[in-house]
This record gives structure tokens, C-alpha cells and sequence, in this order.
């Protein structure tokens, strides 16, 4: 059973015949975000520093190149403690390698039986030497999922940080049109997470999003005019990451990328048309880490900078090719008046990528991209 609407119709069923909801309800416009802090004794951090390294990841629930069953290569639906702390043991251990000042992330697991309700902000916050807060969105958070198992589901983006956490807030995206009520109340709701950061006494702020995949109706593009919009209105400096799930303008390959299963195609869970123009107001706008003229005009210039596919190197399709990364959906911006230090943005996916050890390839569906922002004066 891979339907959206059976295994909402099935949520629903679980309802009434329960004493409480299975999904938890985002109606609100704008609300307040918890925030975590390092077990223990805080690190030490650099005070009134003028350039930031930055670093957007998206972390597939811990689960690293393990195929579960929406992707059609596989039909895992659960992890056990020993592979989830291995695989968020081995986030960790890359992050250190990189470490950032800040890090976003996708796809976070803080309570969800799928990763063995293993809370990854905190495991990322303990397991490093240097992050000492981060902010939660909550993105999707449902009591029981009844469907493939899943059970409890509590997932979000993430802004983890050197510098203290001043506050922390969320706004709700546009929903998808086309799904019916059972599945639309059940359904992950998008949000653009925000973190203001004290950097000694300079405030800057930290916006994280992951945008819609698999919509028909134009969600995906209201959701990035609302991100534009919104950071747009920052009074303060500001750095924006995360996965857009849209290509860059110009891209070469837009469609029939290798490792999309032919038994997705029909499904919900088939690749829709992406629009990578509406992607120009942030190149345009706003300070790329990794630009335009970065990217080319070949495939084989922009195939440095790809940040996703589905498959691993461990597996092959069907024409035998073992999976590497095939388009860009994850990007780093800064607020105007900002710049990027030369030559210190790259997308990791391959060990020696600005001198790392690890396999980004091997630890999640995406490859985190990383920049050195230079604050604006």
C-alpha cells in the first residue's frame, strides 16, 4: 500500500476508535519554535566574527542509503537502534570534518518509530565538538501512522549553531490544492524556519526551508515566492539554505533522471515537471554561494554541483549504473551586501571535497553544500 489517500483514510479510521488525533494540527500563520542546547558545558566561540561557515544538509531521517519503500528500490519502512545511531554516528562524524558555524538540515527525526525514536537534534548537538544550540520545526508530526507500519512520526528542519539561539520562529507554507480532506489533514505541512543567532552582539538571522516534491498544482513555486518574499523582509543579515527540491536556472537535464523507478511513474511518488525558473528571484536577489556562472551552461559543468538522487553507490538501475548524484535541489543564499569567500563553496559529494575524509555519498539522498559567508560590514 503506497497510497497518500489509503493511508489517510486509514489514519482517519484509527481516530475514531482512538481518544486523540493522529496528526498534530498546524493552523497557525506564524508561531514560536523550540530551541535545544548542548548537553553540558557549552563550547567556547569566537567572538564578533566577520565571515560564517555554512553548511545545509538534508539527513533522510538518518537512514543514509537504506531504500525504503516510497523510493520503489526498496521496502524498508523501519531502522534499528543499532543502524540509526551507525548512520547518525557517521552525519557526525562528517560534520566535525566540515564544521560549520551553521548547519540546516531536512529531514530531521526527533521521535519517530521509523528511526527509532532517536532524537537527532540532540544527537547532533552532543556528538559535536563545537554546535552548542538549534532550532526545531516541526514539519510533519502524526501519533500513530497506521500504513507501512510507520507508527509515530515526528520530523523537521533544523538550524543548528555555534552562537546562541536568541529566538526562534516558523511560518506556514502553502499547502498542496489537489489533495482531498482526509489526506490534506494528514499530510506534512512545509514551513520556512527562522533562528536569530547573537554573534557577540551582532544579530543575524538563519532561515531553513525544505519546499514541496511531489505536487501537480503549483505548490512548490507559491511555496518559493513565499521564501522570497519573506527573507526578503529581514531587517537583519541574513543566510538561507536548505533543500528547494527545484533545479537552478539553466539547467541542462530536467527530466528522466537514472535511478527514478519506472514502478513510480503513475504514482504519487512520481517526479513532477520541475520549473527551474522559479528559482531566479534567489540568484537574482539574493547572494548565491555557489552561482549561476558557477553552474555553466553543459551538463558536465553542472554535474560538479549536483546535490541529489536516489540511489547509492551500492546499487544499480536498471541499465546496470551505480547510483551518484544526477541534479541540484539543495542551495545556500545570503541577504545582499553579503559575499562568499573564493573558491570555499562546494557541494561535497565525494571524499577530498575541501579536504574531507568521509563519503557524503553513502550517508544520505542529498549532499550537503557548504560556503564560507562573509558578513556584510
Amino acid at each position: 500500500m503506497r497510497s497518500f489517500v489509503r493511508l489517510a483514510l486509514l489514519a482517519a479510521l484509527a481516530f475514531v476508535h482512538g481518544c486523540e488525533g493522529p496528526v498534530e494540527s498546524f493552523d497557525f500563520e506564524h508561531a514560536a519554535s523550540p530551541i535545544f542546547r548542548r548537553s553540558g558545558s557549552l563550547a567556547a566561540t569566537p567572538s564578533k566574527p566577520s565571515s560564517l561557515r555554512v553548511m545545509t544538509w538534508n539527513v533522510k531521517f538518518g537512514a543514509a542509503r537504506i531504500d525504503f519503500w516510497f523510493d520503489y528500490w526498496g521496502d524498508r519502512v523501519q531502522m534499528s537502534q543499532v543502524e540509526v545511531s551507525a548512520n547518525v554516528g557517521s552525519i557526525v562524524a562528517l560534520v566535525r570534518e566540515v564544521k560549520p558555524d551553521v548547519l540546516f538540515t531536512n529531514e530531521i527525526d526527533v521521535n519517530s518509530r521509523r528511526s527509532a525514536y532517536v532524537d537527532m537534534v540532540q544527537a547532533i548537538l552532543d556528538g559535536t565538538e563545537h554546535l552548542n544550540y538549534a532550532a526545531y520545526f516541526q514539519t510533519w508530526a502524526s501519533r500513530y501512522v497506521p500504513s507501512e507500519g510507520l507508527g509515530r512520526v515526528d520530523m523537521g528542519n533544523a538550524v543548528f549553531s555555534r552562537y546562541r539561539v536568541v529566538s526562534a520562529d516558523q511560518t506556514r507554507l502553502s499547502q498542496r490544492t489537489e489533495l482531498s480532506g482526509a489526506t490534506r489533514d494528514f499530510y506534512g505541512q512545509r514551513m520556512l524556519g527562522r533562528a536569530v543567532l547573537d554573534l557577540g552582539g551582532r544579530e543575524v538571522a538563519a532561515f531553513v526551508v525544505h519546499t514541496e516534491a511531489y505536487d501537480r498544482d503549483g505548490t512548490k513555486t507559491r511555496q518559493l515566492l513565499q521564501v522570497e518574499e519573506a527573507v526578503r523582509r529581514e531587517p537583519r543579515p541574513f543566510v538561507l539554505g536548505g533543500d528547494f527540491n527545484e533545479l537552478p536556472p539553466g539547467a541542462v537535464r530536467l527530466a528522466h533522471f537514472p535511478d527514478e523507478h519506472p514502478k513510480s511513474l503513475g504514482t504519487e511518488f512520481e517526479q513532477p515537471p520541475y520549473t527551474p525558473e522559479a528559482m531566479r528571484p534567489f540568484f537574482d536577489r539574493f547572494v548565491p554561494a555557489i552561482s549561476l556562472a558557477d553552474f555553466g551552461a553543459t551538463e558536465a559543468s553542472q554535474a560538479r554541483y549536483y546535490s541529489h538522487s536516489i540511489l547509492g553507490p551500492e546499487r544499480a538501475n536498471f541499465r546496470g549504473e551505480r547510483g551518484f548524484w544526477n541534479r541540484t535541489l539543495d542551495y545556500l543564499f545570503a541577504s545582499p551586501g553579503s559575499a562568499w569567500t573564493p573558491g570555499r563553496s562546494d557541494v561535497l559529494q565525494a571524499p577530498g571535497r575541501l579536504g574531507i575524509t568521509a563519503d557524503p555519498n553513502r550517508l544520505s539522498d542529498h549532499a550537503p553544500v557548504v560556503g564560507d559567508w562573509i558578513l556584510p560590514p
